[in-house]
Formats: C-alpha cells, structure tokens, sequence
C-alpha cells in the first residue's frame, strides 16, 4: 500500500508545485510541451504489460483497468468473471498515475497558448480534472477499492469531450486548423463514448477497444497539439 501512498503524495505534489510555477510562462510551456508529447509513451509500456500477462488477455475485449489488478484469479473485482494475472500490475498503476500527472501538467502549463477567457479557463480545469481522473484509477486499482477506482475514471471519460470543445471554439480564429483538428477528436471521443453505452446491450462489443479509441484519441490530439504550439512558439521567439 505504500507505493500507492507515494503515487498520490507525488501527484499532490506536482499538481501544487504546477500551480505555483504556472506564471513562469517559458520555464512552463517547455515543461507542458514534454508533458503532453510524452504521452505518445503510454501505449508502449501498456504492451510491454499486455506482454508479461500470464493470462489470455485481449485488447479488443477487455479493459485497460484489468492490466492493473494485484492479484490473479477469477472475481478479482465486481466486473470481472474472467481469469486475470497481471505479473506488471505495478508497472501499469504507475503508468496509470504518471499518464494522469503529465497530462494535468501539461494542461495547466500549456494554458497560456489559449485565449484568456473563461471558456479557456473552465477547459483547462476540466483536463486537470480528466488527468487527475486518470492518476486515481492507478492510486485505487480495480481489486483493491472496486467504488473508488470506478467514481474516480467516470469523469475522465466525459469531461474531455467538453473541454476540447470550448479549446476548439475560443481557437478558431487564431489557429483554424487546430480547431478543426480538435473537432475532429470530439468527434472521435464522443462517438467512442457513445458506441461504448451500447456495450451494456451487446455483450460481443469490443469494449476494450473502444475505451482506448476514447482515451487514446486525446493523447493522440494532445501530442499533436504540443507539438504544434511548440512550432508556433519557435517561430514568434
């Protein structure tokens, strides 16, 4: 339980220690630009975990919380009838919580590249939120608190389709085709969202792929976005 202690203590920790730094904008905006390019990782060390299961396990079927189970059996949370052993499970929690830290990072320090307004803002505070959503489902594995891992990735599953919204609409002008790219990934993670309810009617639905279609499609906007207001940034110094 300590590792998990010590995965909530750094969150902690560098959420407060963001906020505080948050006006040092050229110190920041390299610091948000690794973050959110960083995440183009995640996926590697999530197969390197898919790799060590000494269990069937399927992407397309299953979800990415059963590769962070601490334990192997059938039942291993209320979910779960199935066999899961994941011998990296460790490795995975912490992908999890690091995945979640770097992306509320990144939103917070890469606020300064949108418009000042309030719609800005409160997108900037739900993608803290989606990244904070992210760090619990590592800090509370399936198996070890079903409630609490469950309550804590339900708003990452929704908040980002928002928040990418009003980026979209507040950038349109300034960068049009970076708007255009963000709606194209509300497209994206709104259809996944809603192709992932009809799971609860069809049992054969790759649940499993869907949840990283919703997921990974964000990543996927906020590399490109990083990289992207990185240019642009080289380009006006």
């Amino acid at each position: 339980m300590s590792t998990y202690f010590w995965m909530s203590a750094l969150s902690i920790i560098v959420l407060c220690g963001t906020l505080l730094l948050r006006n040092k904008r050229a110190m920041t905006a390299k610091i948000g630009f690794i973050c959110w390019i960083a995440l183009s990782l995640y996926f590697v060390f999530e197969y390197i975990v898919i790799r060590a299961t000494t269990s069937y396990y399927s992407i397309f079927a299953q979800p990415m919380s059963d590769l962070g189970v601490t334990i192997c059996g059938r039942e291993t949370y209320p979910l779960a009838p199935y066999e899961i052993c994941s011998p990296y499970h460790l490795l995975m929690n912490w992908t999890f919580a690091i995945t979640g830290i770097v992306i509320f990072v990144g939103a917070i320090s890469l606020h300064q590249f949108w418009p000042n307004q309030r719609q800005t803002r409160i997108a900037t505070f739900l993608l803290v939120i989606y990244g904070l959503s992210y760090t619990i489902s590592g800090i509370f594995p399936a198996d070890i608190n079903f409630l609490w891992h469950t309550l804590g990735s339900l708003p990452g599953m929704v908040v980002q389709i928002p928040a990418l919204m009003m980026i979209g609409f507040a950038i349109r002008k300034q960068m049009p085709k970076l708007a255009r790219w963000t709606f194209f990934f509300v497209l994206l993670t709104t259809a996944a969202l809603i192709l992932l309810f009809f799971q609860l009617i069809f049992t054969d639905f790759p649940g499993g792929l869907l949840q990283r279609v919703l997921y990974g499609s964000v990543y996927l906007w906020m590399v490109i976005t990083a990289f992207v207001l990185w240019m642009k940034s080289l380009i006006i110094d």
